[in-house]
C-alpha cells in the first residue's frame, strides 16, 4: 500500500505509475491525480504540447517508426480488428442509393494527387461516421480529399461545429 501525496488516499502499488528513480519504484501521486493534473496542463497548453510533440517526433522519427513496426508485428490481430471494425462502420453508413463508383472515384483522385505531389492525400468524411453528436454517411456529398496531415489533425471532429 502507498499513500498519494496529492489526495492522501491509500492505494495498492498498482494505483501508481512506475518511476525507477523513486525509492519504492512508484510515483508520489496516484494514477487518478496524475491524469487529472496532466489533463489540466494539456487544456491550458495545447499549442505548447503540439510543438513539443512535433519536435520530439522530428528528433526521434526513426525510433518511433521502428517502435511502431514492432508494435504492429506483435499486435497484428488488434490492428486487423480495428481495420475490420472501420470497414463495417463504412458499410453500415453507406445507404443503398449511394453511387459507389463516385465514392471510388474520390479515392482514386486522392491516390492520384498523392502520386503527383508526393504528399499523402486521403479521403475524409466531412461529418464523421462515428461521433457523439451525429453520424455521417459514406456518400460522395460527405467526402472530401485532404492531405494526410490535415486529415489526422481533423480526426473525428465536426470542423466548425466542435
Amino acid at each position: 500500500m502507498k499513500t498519494c501525496t496529492k489526495c492522501q488516499a491509500s492505494k495498492s502499488l498498482e494505483g501508481f505509475y512506475k518511476r525507477s528513480r523513486s525509492p519504492d519504484g512508484r510515483e508520489a501521486w496516484c494514477k487518478e491525480c496524475r491524469l487529472a493534473h496532466n489533463r489540466k496542463w494539456f487544456s491550458k497548453n495545447r499549442e505548447r504540447h503540439s510543438k513539443l510533440t512535433r519536435r520530439w517526433y522530428e528528433e526521434n522519427r526513426e525510433q518511433h517508426l521502428s517502435n511502431s513496426r514492432g508494435w504492429y508485428a506483435a499486435n497484428r490481430h488488434r490492428k486487423l480488428a480495428t481495420t475490420s471494425a472501420r470497414e463495417e462502420r463504412c458499410k453500415q453508413a453507406t445507404p443503398i442509393w449511394v453511387d459507389m463508383t463516385a465514392v471510388q472515384e474520390l479515392y482514386r483522385k486522392a491516390q492520384e494527387m498523392t502520386e503527383q505531389t508526393g504528399i499523402p492525400h486521403e479521403v475524409d468524411h466531412i461529418v464523421p461516421l462515428t461521433h457523439e453528436a451525429v453520424c455521417g454517411l459514406n456518400a460522395p456529398a460527405n467526402l472530401q480529399i485532404l492531405t494526410q496531415e490535415q486529415n489526422r489533425r481533423k480526426a473525428n471532429k465536426l470542423v466548425g461545429l466542435d
